[in-house]
């Protein structure tokens, strides 16, 4: 398990501190009484009056009141201009997450027009068909028949959520165009045996990395990646947009043409494209994005810090066979923490319930249905036939507990207590 340096403690709120990390009171070092165990994370430090309800991702702290403050000056400077569409900002904030990430980088509207506009750039269109995973959320299915394409799914890896390179393959066929495959939860899918997969096939690459900004590696296998800056992403904004990345600057250049309108960018209302969207980035929201994208690293990291500091916590569940934790990994937004249930959905859902009426810890399911699960007869004339083990055994068995930039250790404790307490009783 990689190092993650220690943030802020948390001021204690007992008047017995177990000395635990996040929770060593400042006039007392020492351990006054140990913890029972499985308590190591302060699961013993919290008295009725601190047992708050802990919601899953509370709106009113998406952005730092820093953060806020930033984003209300920038808007307001942009404002003051009226370039409130077109303007200096989109640009600055290409070339700043360009710079980055290393990628030619052209800012959208939101992550879905970045997958649609990604797709169309790269060639897919009418008749083609496009290899996508069943456990996304809907706009990755639906840029495929924006484009009119047809998806395709495939499975999942065994034990991760992520496209499977071989059933990926299996699910070529002469009218296969390029596959999407998704780092989910913020997860990168093994994209070097996808890119192998498809080089084999003649296929095109494009990553829905929209959970995935800033992981190392990213971009690296693919034609062209897509990010998403929707307010409850990592790199979250005021309002919803994307950005699509890539190494080819002929590419980049038909997909900043597609984005808008199919003009030229230097020569106006002049297409040297036959179709596109409006879905180019505005610059009020650009001028937000650049203003905050000094604190994503920072971001990440807390990230990263609290979801490995889940995994200790909970490690005793995950030994014992109760829980199944993810790996802490290099290769990891931690967009989401997902925690699997051996028991199936019953036993999941029986836990899920404990912790909200035991303790007030919100917990959510990403996503509740899968893409062959939707009841359209689009989706049934299209999916009735797959066939995805890994996928369901995921579905069934996943939830994930709160995980966000402000989640504070305290809250994080009480989410500890809350799932060791919701597992054992289902143990017995």
């Amino acid at each position: 398990m990689a190092a993650v340096v220690s943030g802020p403690r948390d001021r204690c709120e007992s008047a017995d501190p177990c000395g635990s990390i996040g929770h060593a009171h400042p006039s007392r070092r020492t351990r006054r009484k140990p913890c029972p165990p499985g308590f190591r994370y302060g699961r013993c430090l919290l008295d009725s009056s601190s047992r708050l309800p802990v919601p899953f991702l509370p709106k009113s702290r998406l952005l730092t009141p820093a953060e806020q403050r930033v984003a209300a000056e920038c808007y307001a400077r942009t404002l003051a201009t009226g370039e409130l569409t077109s303007g200096p900002a989109a640009a600055g904030f290409e070339a700043a997450l360009a710079d980055f990430l290393g990628l030619h980088a052209v800012a959208t509207s939101s992550g879905t027009d970045g997958l649609i506009v990604a797709l169309r750039s790269v060639g897919v269109g009418p008749g083609d068909e496009v290899i996508i995973p069943a456990n996304s959320f809907a706009a990755t299915e639906n840029a495929v028949p924006a484009c009119g394409a047809v998806p395709v799914l495939a499975d999942i890896e065994p034990g991760r959520p992520t496209l499977d390179p071989e059933s990926a393959g299996a699910a070529v066929t002469s009218r296969t165009k390029a596959v999407l495959p998704v780092h989910l939860y913020g997860r990168l899918a093994d994209m070097a045996a996808l890119r192998r997969t498809a080089d084999a096939h003649g296929l095109r690459v494009v990553e829905d990395a929209c959970q995935a900004i800033g992981v190392t590696g990213v971009g690296q296998h693919s034609d062209a990646t897509v990010l998403s800056f929707n307010p409850y992403k990592n790199f979250g904004l005021t309002g919803k947009a994307g950005a699509v990345l890539t190494g080819d600057g002929e590419l980049a250049a038909r997909v900043r043409a597609i984005a808008y309108h199919g003009f030229h960018p230097d020569r106006k209302n002049v297409k040297t494209e036959p179709w596109g969207l409006n879905a180019k980035i505005d610059n009020s929201l650009a001028s937000v994005a650049l203003g905050l994208l000094p604190g994503l690293t920072l971001k990440n990291y807390r990230r990263a810090f609290l979801a490995e500091r889940y995994i200790t916590g909970l490690a005793e569940l995950h030994t014992s066979g109760l829980l199944v934790l993810p790996s802490f990994s290099p290769d990891h937004a931690w967009h989401l923490f997902t925690v699997r249930v051996p028991g199936g959905p019953a036993e999941r859902e029986e836990i899920r319930a404990r912790m909200r009426s035991g303790s007030g810890v919100e917990t959510d399911i990403y996503y509740p249905v899968l893409t062959h699960h939707q009841r359209t007869p689009l989706h049934k004339s299209l999916f009735s036939r797959s066939v995805l083990p890994h996928t369901e055994q995921l579905h069934t068995t996943a939830f994930q507990l709160p995980l966000h930039n402000q989640l504070s250790l305290t809250e994080q404790d009480r989410v500890i207590e809350a799932l060791h307490a919701a597992v054992r009783p289902t143990a017995r």
